[in-house]
């Protein structure tokens, strides 16, 4: 579900008015500026939550370790193969008990284990194949079906919970299981790239400054984002408002209304640190001249 912010200056007009007279600067370019800040920072208070290399990294862990939980590759030692020679120890142990030959079911066990660790560290997948319908192995694919992973995903986060399906073993090497991970890993800022849309659709003057704040690996994005900023235009030029939309149909998963509010908060809160600045500056130097 997308999710909305409205930039105004119903609470700052005081304070921008004197800014405007001081500063000689249009009120209604001075919102637009506001409003720019405010979607530098619903871009940072959207998951995964930050701006720094970090956060990044935080999203790719995530979605490394859930799509772990939906597929996995038999690899060597691995559970796959623990796993099957668990199964085959419970045959070969009954089979022990009713031998008269004296058979050895951890002999056999251990021959099973090295023999299907062998076929792991070769590839050898039809053999493999073989032995998971032997075992009437559930969840076997011949290679990783993304509609799969999607319809794993659940709850307002769309996160992937243990033991709420069938994970599948997939009979190809790992690396193509990483190089699937690694094509939906790039996806990580996507969300956020929602509010960088908005950015760039912002009136600010200086275009080339509309998403300056919002990390790279956010803004790689932004061309494909779903955004939209809309300016509603006052009579009084104070009065005008802005409002971005993240239409990213997930939004609200990732960016609460809570989390909007305190993004707007602390972009006011920087912004009116800025106008003070920038006022005493302006104040001190026009006492400089007069003194001069």
């Amino acid at each position: 579900m997308q999710i909305q912010a409205i930039a105004n200056t119903s609470d700052l007009r005081g304070r921008l008015r004197h800014f405007e007279r001081i500063m000689k600067r249009d009120s209604q370019e001075t919102l637009f500026q506001f409003a720019r800040v405010a979607c530098v920072n619903l871009a940072h208070n959207t998951q995964p939550y930050g701006k720094d290399k970090g956060a990044k990294a935080l999203g790719e862990r995530a979605i490394a370790s859930d799509i772990g939980k939906v597929f996995y590759t038999p690899e060597p030692y691995g559970g796959f193969v623990e796993a099957l020679t668990e199964a085959a120890q419970d045959s070969y142990r009954a089979k022990e008990r009713k031998s008269r030959r004296g058979f050895n079911s951890d002999e056999a066990t251990l021959k099973f284990y090295n023999r299907v660790n062998g076929y792991a560290a070769a590839g050898n997948f039809k053999a493999l194949r073989k032995l998971a319908n032997d075992f009437n192995w559930k969840g076997v694919l011949e290679d990783i079906d993304p509609v799969i992973h999607q319809e794993a995903r659940r709850g307002p986060r769309m996160r992937i919970k243990e033991r709420a399906f069938q994970s599948h073993l997939v009979l190809k090497p790992k690396r193509r299981l990483d190089r699937y991970i690694a094509s939906i890993q790039k996806k990580v800022g996507f969300t956020k790239a929602g509010w960088s849309k908005c950015a760039t659709e912002v009136p600010v003057k200086m275009a080339s400054v509309r998403t300056r704040g919002i990390p790279q690996w956010v803004t790689r994005h932004t061309n494909r984002a779903l955004g939209r900023t809309e300016v509603q235009y006052a009579p009084t030029r104070i009065d005008t408002k802005v409002i971005m939309t993240n239409l990213t149909p997930w939004a609200s998963q990732c960016i609460t209304p809570r989390q909007v509010k305190s993004a707007l908060d602390i972009a006011k809160r920087k912004f009116v640190e800025y106008m003070n600045r920038t006022v005493m500056a302006e104040l001190r130097s026009q006492l400089k001249a007069k003194a001069a």
